[in-house]
């Protein structure tokens, strides 16, 4: 017989039949063997699951669904949909962009899950670059919240991928 605590009779105390961790357990006897389960269907029923872990494991993939963007990219309607935290940002970037002779286009999207993305596109000459400021869901009309994400900038006379760049590197091309 076993206890239900899953240890043997052995490990209790004397007399009491106490449990080894504190409590009493109360005493069962093993499950009888089932008769009508012979090594047959034993075999069956692993060849079945091995064969459900094979079909799960080469399934095709599918990739998670997405819900469609709320705000498709499009100029901002307002200053409240531009990274604009007390003058810096997209909008202090874009000014600075402005007065070194780039020119500079604003888009806003909001994404299914309500996160929020701000972008500035900036172009001089054969030169061109990116700026984008993310902010969580659930800030929409608030100036604050929003935080820099990604910055590339590339020549389009040279075949060359984009180079990665920080907001504060992204600035200092503005003089080129």
């Amino acid at each position: 017989m076993r206890c239900a605590c899953g240890y043997g009779r052995e490990w209790h105390e004397l007399g009491t039949l106490r449990c080894p961790d504190g409590e009493r357990g109360k005493w069962r006897s093993p499950p009888a063997p089932r008769p009508d389960i012979g090594w047959r269907e034993i075999m069956r029923r692993d060849a079945r699951q091995r064969a459900a872990d094979y079909a799960a494991e080469h399934a095709p993939y599918e990739p998670p669904a997405r819900l469609p963007p709320q705000v498709p990219a499009r100029a901002p309607s307002g200053p409240e949909e531009l990274a604009s935290y007390q003058g810096r940002q997209a909008i202090g970037l874009g000014r600075r962009a402005v007065a070194a002779g780039w020119r500079v286009q604003a888009l806003y999207a909001r994404a299914g899950d309500g996160t929020e993305l701000c972008c500035i596109k900036l172009r001089k000459g054969n030169y061109r670059a990116v700026a984008t400021w993310t902010r969580k869901a659930g800030n929409v009309g608030k100036s604050s919240g929003w935080s820099a994400d990604l910055a590339y900038a590339w020549q389009t006379d040279i075949n060359r991928a984009p180079i990665k760049l920080t907001h504060t590197e992204l600035e200092g091309i503005f003089n080129v």
